[in-house]
């Protein structure tokens, strides 16, 4: 979604900032809730409609039926003058689509029809959850079967607000306070996350402007993603592999703590940034190619997962999210995760983690790793919730290769919301 929309505006170089921001954030909305524009106009007897006129009535239902705005001003917004018209339905039609609509609730969408009268959600639990969460029944289901139903819908509506913009301070060359101080010189008020380099920030004009960006002193980074790389515990001077490093942001922060950090990824694409970003950030990085052999100290598996955790940053991901999907990510994760122990030394440390609210993607794939590898022992492991937790939903777990014959210690399981650190 975000390259088709980057290349959308790009092809309109004459709009300006505003008008930029809006379609980019009227973009998403659609997108995250798009099963409940669409059960909206069906509800509203919108007419089937050619693909252009399908993207301004979805438009029109999220302002009215999400956003709670007044039919007549929505539909208003969206007239178009002059004779020639780059779609089929008419103004009027626009006016009558809009005042049909449902309305919000204290609770949410689809509270009320237009008339004001209450809307019964339907029967079936899972799919009321679904409709009301905007996202694919199998989603809902996992959800509800984890959670419960008030915990299921918390989720979800975290899952559904726009994500907190959080800093990672480069410790190898700041600390957090002078960056913060850095940002209010700036004109950017920060303050400190929960984990030891974040800081969060409230409002993103002119951030990457800021000196403390421009300067690679600080780069954006979720929350859960720095406790990722928290819970390696890397040491100065250790070797460690980033197995899936992607663009290089959990490479990064290792390399900052002192870590000797090798970093490689299945995508060259993505891969590709990491030397630049690294070059911005002075911090040495061997980035190679093929993926590595030896044994290092520490390996990270941050591996290919759902994304399921990470709908507030990338909404229109639930939609490519089914069984099938799960499963295939599942099978994934098992092989990367093997690949990744054997690069672990005698007595060194294996973490594992996914951007996913599934156990599918989390506790699942390592308790089977474990009872296929008897040479692993579990140390630590922390599944963070996004309505309780800072950051993305995470399902992280930290492994150690035993030394020689020593025999199995317990390990500490964090819940993640209130998890001792």
């Amino acid at each position: 979604m975000r390259l088709a929309l980057s290349a959308s505006l790009a092809e309109h170089p004459g709009i300006g900032p505003k008008e930029r921001r809006h379609a980019a954030a009227s973009a998403r909305a659609v997108a995250r809730w798009l099963r409940v524009v669409d059960a909206a106009l069906v509800r509203a007897g919108a007419p089937k409609a050619i693909p252009a006129d399908r993207a301004l009535l979805r438009y029109l239902a999220w302002r009215v039926a999400v956003e709670g705005c007044a039919p007549d001003e929505a539909a208003h917004d969206l007239r178009l003058p002059g004779p020639r018209r780059p779609r089929v339905i008419s103004d009027a039609d626009v006016l009558r689509v809009a005042r049909a609509l449902p309305r919000p609730g204290p609770d949410g969408p689809l509270a009320t029809d237009a008339e004001g009268k209450a809307l019964s959600p339907p029967s079936d639990p899972v799919v009321a959850l679904a409709l009301r969460g905007s996202v694919p029944d199998a989603f809902a289901r996992r959800l509800l079967r984890d959670l419960g139903p008030d915990g299921a819908r918390a989720c979800l509506a975290a899952l559904n607000r726009d994500a907190r913009l959080v800093l990672r301070v480069n410790v190898a060359r700041a600390g957090r306070e002078e960056v913060r101080a850095a940002l209010a010189a700036a004109g950017i008020a920060a303050e400190p996350g929960d984990g030891p380099w974040s800081l969060r920030v409230e409002d993103r004009a002119s951030l990457f402007d800021a000196p403390p960006l421009r300067t690679g002193l600080a780069e954006v980074q979720d929350e859960s993603s720095q406790r990722a790389v928290e819970l390696c515990r890397a040491r100065p001077g250790e070797r460690w592999l980033d197995l899936c490093a992607g663009s290089g942001g959990k490479s990064l922060a290792l390399a900052a703590l002192g870590a000797e950090v090798t970093a490689w990824d299945a995508s060259a694409r993505r891969l590709s940034e990491l030397d630049r970003r690294a070059h911005h950030a002075r911090a040495e990085v061997l980035v190679v190619r093929e993926e590595p052999t030896g044994a290092f100290d520490g390996v990270l598996v941050d591996a290919p997962c759902s994304g399921s955790g990470a709908l507030a940053r990338e909404p229109d991901a639930r939609w490519r999210i089914d069984d099938a999907a799960v499963t295939k990510f599942q099978k994934a994760q098992a092989d990367v995760l093997a690949r990744g122990a054997e690069r672990v030394r005698a007595g060194g440390a294996l973490v594992f983690a996914t951007c996913s609210v599934f156990q599918e993607e989390g506790e699942e794939v390592v308790l089977a790793f474990l009872a296929a590898n008897p040479a692993f022992r579990m140390v630590a492991e922390e599944r963070r919730w996004p309505h309780l937790d800072a950051g993305a939903g995470f399902y992280m777990a930290r492994l150690a290769r035993r030394a020689g014959r020593a025999s199995p210690r317990g390990r500490t399981r964090l819940t993640g919301h209130g998890a001792a650190r």
